[in-house]
């Protein structure tokens, strides 16, 4: 049984985009920091307060004298386990109080691979599994979860604590739990796809309305009798945990169960942008950023994610095979991610690599990628290859100087991350150095302080080679479950995705 699963794609791609996540250790700035010290006052002194941990972060909220995370509670609740599990056995100290902010601290490392790294790793996981279930062939699939994970700003988000990857996650499972490719009908699964629904927003509220999408495709299948009337009532069940769990949080905090962080921020900058009357900040949509989010030099996401190029044609397949179930839901989660990033003042992202803000609709973004794949055709196979090297190489180089590039910067790739690789000097505004540390510097940090600053990229040398080899052996060993040809005919195909 062990030997079948270590054959399948989904074992494959799991352990080699968390690899490749666990090879990164990104300084903290004040979105990721303000999330972490939730985390660590939970862990260190059992309070929700981070009094004496507010100069790690200015995205603070405060409220009667006391210092809140200006965030939602759901990937700091997240981050527990990892912490608690780190400093358990690794003898980690209690993040220190009353310091001035700064960049490294060990225990971000794991909080950031339990939660970003461990999530994104998942969603792969998934959409490979989706894919095999299209009719894609197993090296296919793998393709699709990589292609995914390591060729998209994802690889740059599942290294930081933000909260776009955990919340992306959840959106995912949730869908395909709803679709019958993971769980079962059972009233526990259906319970555990309202779950995820629900606490995608209490992770990030802005996706909010694809929660309700969600809910909204549950509701079309008891329609159209699907599914029974009671699996809304288990859906909803599921959906009331993580809801109490923010009003829980937002009564303790700020002493009403609708109050949020959001209306007590201390930044001038985003204080003007969310407040109690709008909680998301949100204005009508500006159609003019459209072309920027998706073509432009400063974040467009065909820029940083060219696979995702390959949707449009894989909607065109999906509509001639009547694949509606994969279709609707999921061109409905990506336009509602969109409109709200069009709808939101600040829609670059800030310092970010691609449309930050976007990122969540990444992995609905690649459901018609792989129905393209599992169409049959060789030829769009290889341009998913080619387009997934593109992506790899250019995020791979945004990864590498720290993911992070000030939005000012109208063309972030040329003007930001190449002068980095290339040798000039070091920008005022990469205060991490030229080069982002790794788990070298966590595992031998006297080694890597001995090499000169424009040579530390050789730290990541030893990633690209296992990844190398890891695809090497992917391609060799994988198979599908079975036993069953390692390509399935376009007949096949056809049925699977229709």
């Amino acid at each position: 049984m062990i030997a079948g699963w270590s054959r399948r794609p989904e074992v494959w791609t799991f352990v080699i985009l968390l690899a490749s996540y666990a090879w990164f250790w990104h300084g903290r700035d004040w979105n990721s920091a303000s999330r972490l010290m939730l985390t660590y006052a939970i862990v260190d002194r059992g309070t929700i307060v981070i009094d004496g941990l507010d100069d790690q972060t200015h995205d603070i909220a405060v409220y009667r004298g006391r210092h809140y995370t200006d965030k939602m509670p759901g990937f700091s609740v997240l981050g527990l386990v990892p912490y608690s599990a780190a400093r358990w056995t690794l003898g980690l100290p209690p993040h220190p109080l009353g310091v001035k902010g700064f960049a490294y601290w060990p225990a971000d490392y794991w909080v950031t691979l339990g939660v970003s790294g461990l999530a994104t790793a998942a969603i792969g996981a998934l959409l490979a599994r989706l894919a095999l279930r299209m009719g894609c062939g197993p090296r296919t699939s793998v393709l699709v979860g990589l292609g995914y994970g390591l060729a998209t700003p994802a690889y740059v988000y599942a290294t930081m604590s933000y909260g776009h990857q955990p919340a992306a996650f959840a959106l995912l499972a949730s869908f395909l739990i709803l679709r019958g490719v993971i769980g079962g009908a059972t009233t526990l699964w259906l319970a555990t796809a309202g779950f995820l629904a629900a606490y995608a927003s209490v992770i990030e509220l802005q996706v909010g309305p694809v929660s309700a999408i969600l809910g909204l495709d549950l509701v079309v299948q008891v329609i159209a009798r699907r599914r029974p009337v009671g699996a809304m009532f288990a859906f909803g069940a599921g959906a009331l945990m993580p809801t109490f769990l923010l009003l829980g949080y937002n009564a303790a905090a700020f002493s009403s169960p609708f109050d949020m962080g959001y209306f007590h921020l201390i930044t001038e900058q985003f204080a003007k942008v969310h407040n109690k009357e709008n909680p998301l900040g949100l204005t009508r949509p500006d159609w003019s950023v459209a072309t920027k989010l998706l073509w432009g030099p400063t974040r467009g996401i065909f820029r940083t994610a060219p696979i995702l190029l390959l949707a449009t044609p894989g909607v065109i397949v999906l509509v001639r095979r009547r694949a509606w179930a994969w279709l609707l839901t999921p061109m409905l989660v990506c336009l509602s991610v969109f409109w709200v990033n069009l709808s939101y003042p600040e829609w670059t992202g800030g310092w970010s690599t691609g449309p930050r803000l976007l990122v969540p609709l990444l992995p609905f973004g690649m459901i018609p990628v792989a129905a393209l794949l599992a169409w049959g055709k060789r030829r769009w196979t290889w341009a998913a290859a080619g387009l997934a090297l593109l992506g790899a190489v250019i995020v791979f180089l945004y990864q590498g100087v720290g993911g992070r590039i000030p939005n000012p910067i109208e063309n972030p790739f040329l003007d930001g991350v190449w002068p980095l690789w290339s040798g000039r000097p070091i920008p005022p505004w990469s205060f991490h150095g030229r080069f982002e540390k790794t788990v070298i510097d966590l595992v031998a940090p006297g080694w890597i302080a001995g090499v000169a600053e424009r040579d530390r990229w050789i730290a990541f040398v030893p990633l690209v080679a296992f990844q190398v080899l890891a695809i090497g052996l992917m391609a060799w060993f994988v198979r599908v479950p079975g036993g069953q040809a390692a390509e399935v005919r376009e007949s096949e195909t056809s049925a699977s995705i229709g």
